[in-house]
């Protein structure tokens, strides 16, 4: 701005130069006129001052005069071709920032629109028109017409404040159907007199950050393998049923499903088969259909279905949560097939009448939780309602988990031993050790009350290996004083504990450690534990039996009795249940089943012994089945305290 002032300056003083200029011609034509007139008149009267010197003089005059006009013409000729070449560079200039800016505007990598005082669009550059998938020119829009009112009323303010405003949300322009996410930026155009004039806005495509902050936002929510709502969409979604205006007079429902040995598939025929089952499980679960519920998945092999405000009655509600019960139960009968395996899957239940006005949803969790597990208890793919007396059931749980840790640390655990005898003379031939727990105050807690609760807690294996320790010990003790008239001991041993790393090594280092023959101890797993993780269950008994510890089988035909396991496992005793004792008397099936196991026994070569001889008359029925057996039950002797078996049946070597 200041060159093009002082352009404009020079050209009037080139206009006012190129005045006096002629000015001074004139002057200096009169002054030569006068010059000449003078030497006229002083010729005539000095004659003797020539005619040839007149003129000589008046030309000298000329030639000064004409040396002087063309000086001056050359000033202002120089001076006017000066401002000509300002002139055109600065025309240069202006054309060069004017394409810098059209470039600039072209390539920007934001779109730019500007509109009038009445919002109308003047002109936009071409990223403008990409962005939003213009297919026809819209200047002249009227931008009152977006279907965004929050966009327009951004838009508004700055043709009525001065500053800069922003906005950021979704776009739907009414020229085009896509919907876009963007960044709006917009400020005031003001003129010279800092009178507005219209707006400039500016657009940045925010669209795939929102979706890739959608996908973020599915995933945190969602079930990575079945796409089923996770954990915290289905907290979420109790948190929006319990603020509900109809959960204050309904009552609702929710299930708890666990699936039954999973894990047994999973180790057994990999993660792959697995993870393809979770998602057949999840297919059918939603087949369901019912309407409004959710179903998720919490993890692993848990689901919950959630059906919101099912009655006004509870009584109802419960009818209604047996049927929804029985239907998913219905569900898993049809026989999974995955990768050409066909699987069978069973889910243990727990349901939760939700009540009205609860606000709690931990507790109502909690209570779904301890249904469910009550269902296991009860004896898997079975159904268990909530109810108050689970919570004092809880309570007691918890207590026995803080008193077992405390009896465990100071020795209010006891070993009690029951004789296992020679069918034909009585003869005791070995004893199985088992736990008992004497507490200060409750006096003595059955096995079948706080074993259940130290596998739950994690505690079972500190117990086993307590137990294990402590029958190495008493062995070393009898030994010390010949009372050695029995074979071996019989521990028993919890499916965790047999599975966890290094048991085998374990083991032998506390054998070791109180230099005790191996063939003293023998371990007492139960069908089902063989059958956990089939594959490390057989390299776990190779490994104890190269170390010289031999296992018996439990309670065998009480769960898979398959001859296909005893034929690759190695077995020194088989040990048949209790079950098939009771009415051995009169019920010639199980007289005939009795027989038919312990001929299988004996064709693997192994040893048996029955469990729960009660009377004689049970002995006596044994006796013509097989005499070349052993026995246990209170028909000998219950389980009895260390040193009142020493009083009976022990002797010195």
């Amino acid at each position: 701005m200041k060159t093009l002032n002082n352009m404009d300056e020079n050209y009037h003083i080139s206009k006012l130069s190129i005045k006096k200029l002629t000015l001074s011609i004139a002057i200096l034509s009169a002054m030569i006129i006068g010059i000449f007139t003078s030497l006229l008149l002083f010729y005539k009267i000095s004659p003797s001052f020539s005619m040839l010197n007149t003129l000589l003089a008046t030309i000298a005059i000329l030639y000064l005069s004409i040396l002087l006009i063309n000086f001056k013409i050359n000033n202002i000729f120089m001076l006017n071709y000066k401002n000509k070449l300002e002139c055109n560079t600065m025309q240069e200039e202006l054309s060069l920032k004017k394409n810098k800016l059209s470039l600039l505007l072209e390539q920007a990598p934001i779109g730019i629109f500007y509109y009038d005082i009445n919002l109308k669009i003047l002109d936009y550059n071409p990223l403008f028109y990409k962005i939003f998938g213009l297919k026809e020119d819209i200047k002249g829009f009227d931008l009152n017409h977006l279907n965004d009112k929050k966009a327009i009323n951004v838009i508004k303010s700055t043709v009525v404040d001065k500053g800069t405003k922003k906005y950021i949300g979704s776009y739907n322009f009414s020229f085009q159907d896509t919907k876009l996410w963007a960044d709006l930026t917009c400020s005031a155009l003001l003129d010279k007199n800092d009178t507005i004039i219209g707006g400039i806005g500016i657009v940045q495509d925010k669209t795939s950050e929102h979706k890739s902050q959608e996908r973020i936002n599915y995933i945190s929510l969602h079930d990575y393998l079945t796409g089923l709502p996770n954990r915290r969409n289905y907290k979420d979604f109790m948190l929006k049923l319990i603020h509900e205006e109809k959960h204050e007079t309904h009552y609702s429902l929710l299930f708890y499903m666990d699936l039954n040995h999973f894990k047994q598939i999973n180790d057994t025929f990999g993660h792959s088969v697995g993870d393809k089952l979770l998602i057949e499980v999840s297919h059918r679960l939603k087949s369901l259909n019912i309407s409004p519920s959710q179903i998720s998945r919490l993890g692993g092999d848990e689901f919950v279905l959630v059906v919101p405000f099912i009655s006004l009655d509870k009584v109802d509600a419960k009818n209604k949560g047996l049927e929804i019960a029985h239907q998913i139960k219905e569900l898993f009968r049809p026989v999974f097939s995955i990768e050409g395996i066909a699987l069978y899957m069973t889910s243990s239940i727990g349901i939760v009448i939700v009540e009205p006005k609860v606000l709690d949803i931990n507790t109502i969790i909690r209570q779904a939780d301890m249904a469910m597990y009550q269902t296991k208890r009860k004896g898997r793919d079975n159904i268990s309602f909530y109810n108050e007396s689970l919570d004092l059931e809880r309570r007691n749980i918890i207590s026995i988990q803080h008193d077992l840790n405390y009896a465990l640390e100071n020795n209010q655990l006891e070993i009690y031993y029951q004789p296992i005898v020679n069918i034909k003379d009585d003869k005791l031939n070995a004893m199985e050790a088992l736990i008992r727990w004497i507490h200060p105050t409750k006096g003595m807690i059955s096995p079948e009350e706080f074993i259940p609760i130290a596998t739950e807690s994690g505690l079972i294996s500190k117990i086993g290996w307590w137990i294990v320790e402590s029958v190495c010990k008493q062995i070393i003790d009898w030994q010390s004083r010949d009372l050695v008239n029995f074979n071996y001991v019989a521990i028993n041993i919890n499916a965790r504990q047999l599975h966890e790393m290094n048991f085998t090594q374990h083991a032998h280092e506390l054998i070791e450690k109180y230099h005790l023959n191996p063939s003293f101890i023998k371990f007492e797993v139960t069908e089902t534990t063989l059958i956990d993780n089939f594959a490390k269950t057989q390299e776990i008994i190779k490994s104890l039996n190269a170390n010289g510890i031999e296992l018996s089988i439990d309670d065998f035909g009480t769960g898979y009795s398959s001859l296909s396991y005893l034929k690759k496992l190695s077995f020194d005793i088989l040990k048949i249940d209790r079950i098939f004792i009771n009415d051995i008397v009169k019920n010639k099936d199980d007289q005939e089943l009795v027989k038919s196991i312990i001929g299988i026994g004996k064709q693997f070569n192994y040893k048996v012994i029955v469990e729960g001889i009660e009377n004689i008359e049970q002995k006596n029925m044994l006796m013509k089945i097989n005499s070349e057996i052993s026995y246990q039950g209170f028909l000998c002797s219950k389980a009895i305290p260390a040193n009142e078996l020493e009083m009976k049946f022990l002797k010195v070597s």
